[in-house]
């Protein structure tokens, strides 16, 4: 916790003393690119910095329903994600298409073996036991 100010997140340290830096201001240059300015946390030191923080990268893709779509390529795990994603949902769509061709084909196979109904052919006399008790 920074000794002259109230309590804030730290992102980065002073590398002359150590203390934590402040962000002071930050604009945005573009869509993905913001430009911050930090100043040390320590009166003694009172370093500045500029930088940009940038976001290169789409890691997860907005919930909303009708989000535009995001012009940041996707990190690799979330391509991975998508991918196998994509594949599980193949996969069970072939599950169930199989299935349901299964399905069919024994419900032919039973309506072409007698179609439910037996011949008198088809009905075997039983067997009389010859034991002699």
């Amino acid at each position: 916790m920074a000794v002259f100010s109230p309590r804030r997140k730290v992102v980065f340290s002073c590398p002359a003393c150590g203390a934590h830096l402040i962000k002071r201001t930050s604009y945005l240059l573009h869509q993905f690119l913001r430009h911050d300015t930090f100043v040390c946390d320590n009166p003694v030191c009172s370093a500045a910095f500029s930088g940009h923080t940038e976001l290169t990268h789409l890691a997860s893709p907005s919930g909303m329903p009708h989000a535009p779509p995001c012009e940041l390529p996707r990190t690799p795990g979330s391509r991975r994600d998508k991918t196998l994603e994509k594949y599980r949902d193949d996969d069970l769509a072939a599950r169930k298409s199989a299935q349901t061709e299964m399905t069919l084909s024994l419900a032919v196979n039973a309506d072409n073996t007698n179609g439910g109904d037996l011949d008198d052919d088809d009905v075997e006399e039983p067997v009389a036991d010859d034991h002699d008790d």
